[in-house]
C-alpha cells in the first residue's frame, strides 16, 4: 500500500509538470516560428541590387545571400531545394539555409512534435506571405544563418580583412535532432549511445609489419586532455601559440562524395604575372559551403565539423602565397611566413573564390595555395584516408 502511495503520487507530480514544459516549449517554437514567416516574407521584397549591411544573411530570389561591402552576393542553392529562414528547435530564433521547400513548410507548419510551431502560414519559402512578428523577448539566432537584420561579429585577426565573422549555421544534414538528442547537448556525462567500442581497439589484431598500436579509450577520450594539464592547457576557443589540447569533437564527416577539392584558376602553376600589379587570386572549387566562418579570436577549434542539407562541409577557404628562393626549392618553408594571407569571406561565386592581392607581389618566385576549413578553422575532416588532395597549390612568378 506504502508502495502504490509513492507511485500515485510520483504519477500525479509528473502529470502536473508536463502542461507547463510543453507549454513553455510551444510558446517557444511559436514565436520562432513567427519569426521565420516574417523574414521569408521580408526576404520577397530583396533583389540582387538591393543595400545590405556588412555580414547580413538573407535570401534573394530563392538563393543564400551574404552582404559583402554593401553589396548582396549570392550563392544558389542545391537543385530540388530553396533559400529559406527556418524556426530552430532547440533555442530561440531562426536560422537561413538552403532545404526542401516540402521540409520548409513542414518545419513552420505544425504538421508533428518535432517541428511544430504553431504558426499558421505554410508554404514558407523564400516566397512566403507575411505573418506577424515574433514574441517578445525573441532574439536571432548568432549564427551565419542568422535573422537578415543581426549585427557582424569584429573580423578575426588571422582572417585579414575580413568583412564580417559569421558562426555556423545549424547543421540541417540527415533527420532533425529529437527532442532527447537535444536535451543531451547541456548533459556532462557521456551517453551510452555514443560511446564507441571501437576506439577500445589499438588495432593490432592481427599486428602489421611497421604499423603502431593505437591509444585506446572507454569513453570516448571525453578527458583526454585533463593528461595534458597543466603543461598543455585547453585551447578554450583561442589561438595558444605555445601548444594546446582541444577537448571538441570532430563532428559531422562527409560522404566520399562530397568531399572538396580545389584548383586554381589564377595564378596558374607556371604562370608569370606582372610584378606590382594588384590581381585577383581565384580558386575553382567544389564540394564545400563556402562563405561561412566564425570569430577566430574566440571559437577557434570550439566548435565540431558540421554539414548542411546537401551533406557537405560548412566552411570557407583560404589564399595564401609564400615566397621562394626559386621554383625549383627544394628546402621546406616555414609556417610563420608568408607574403600574403587572406580568408574567402563571401561564398564561392559560380564555383570560383577570389582574393583580391592588393599590391600584387614583387618581382620573384612565389607558392600560392588554398586552405579548406571548417567554419570554426579547423582543416576539412573527410571519411577515408586514401583520397587525393582537399587543397591545391601552384607556382608562378613575377617580373
Amino acid at each position: 500500500m506504502y508502495t502504490s502511495a509513492i507511485i500515485a503520487l510520483a504519477l500525479a507530480l509528473s502529470a502536473s509538470a508536463r502542461p507547463a514544459r510543453f507549454q513553455r516549449r510551444a510558446a517557444f517554437t511559436l514565436a520562432n516560428g513567427q519569426q521565420a514567416i516574417k523574414e521569408n516574407a521580408s526576404f520577397k521584397t530583396l533583389t540582387a541590387s538591393s543595400s545590405c549591411t556588412a555580414g547580413q544573411d538573407a535570401c534573394v530570389t530563392g538563393q543564400f545571400a551574404q552582404c559583402v561591402n554593401g553589396k548582396f552576393v549570392l550563392q544558389p542553392c542545391a537543385g530540388g531545394t530553396v533559400c529559406a529562414s527556418l524556426p530552430l528547435d532547440n533555442k530561440p530564433g531562426t536560422s537561413i539555409t538552403c532545404d526542401t521547400q516540402a521540409d520548409v513548410d513542414a518545419r513552420i507548419a505544425a504538421v508533428g512534435p518535432r517541428h511544430a510551431t504553431g504558426a499558421t502560414d505554410a508554404g514558407a519559402g523564400s516566397g512566403a506571405s507575411a505573418a506577424a512578428p515574433p514574441a517578445s523577448g525573441t532574439a536571432p539566432d548568432s549564427s551565419a544563418a542568422a535573422a537578415a537584420t543581426s549585427a557582424a561579429a569584429p573580423p578575426p585577426a588571422n582572417d585579414a580583412g575580413a568583412a564580417a565573422a559569421a558562426a555556423p549555421p545549424v547543421s540541417t544534414f540527415g533527420a532533425p535532432p529529437s527532442a532527447a538528442a537535444l536535451a543531451l547537448q547541456t548533459s556532462l556525462t557521456l551517453d551510452p549511445s555514443v560511446v564507441c567500442s571501437g576506439f577500445s581497439d589499438d588495432g593490432q589484431n592481427p599486428p602489421v609489419a611497421g604499423q603502431s598500436a593505437s591509444s585506446t579509450s572507454t569513453n570516448n577520450y571525453i578527458n583526454f586532455c585533463a593528461l595534458t594539464l597543466p603543461s598543455l592547457p585547453l585551447t578554450n576557443g583561442a589561438q595558444v601559440t605555445t601548444g594546446s589540447c582541444n577537448p571538441a569533437p570532430i563532428g559531422q564527416i562527409p560522404s566520399v562524395d562530397n568531399m572538396p577539392s580545389a584548383k586554381f584558376n589564377f595564378p596558374k602553376n607556371g604562370d608569370s604575372i606582372n610584378a606590382n600589379v594588384p590581381f585577383n587570386a581565384t580558386l575553382n572549387i567544389q564540394g564545400i559551403q563556402t562563405g561561412v566562418f566564425t570569430n577566430a579570436q574566440k571559437t577557434y577549434f570550439a566548435a565540431p565539423q558540421t554539414l548542411n542539407a546537401q551533406g557537405q562541409i560548412v566552411g570557407h577557404t583560404h589564399i595564401v602565397i609564400e615566397t621562394l628562393s626559386s621554383l625549383d626549392q627544394i628546402t621546406p618553408t616555414d609556417p610563420k611566413k608568408f607574403f600574403f594571407f587572406k580568408g574567402v569571406d563571401a561564398p564561392a561565386q559560380d564555383g570560383i573564390a577570389a582574393a583580391l592581392v592588393t599590391t600584387g607581389v614583387p618581382a620573384g618566385a612565389y607558392r600560392i595555395c588554398s586552405i579548406n576549413s571548417s567554419s570554426n578553422h579547423q582543416p576539412v575532416i573527410v571519411p577515408i584516408a586514401q583520397h587525393g588532395s582537399l587543397d591545391d597549390c601552384s607556382y608562378f612568378t613575377a617580373k
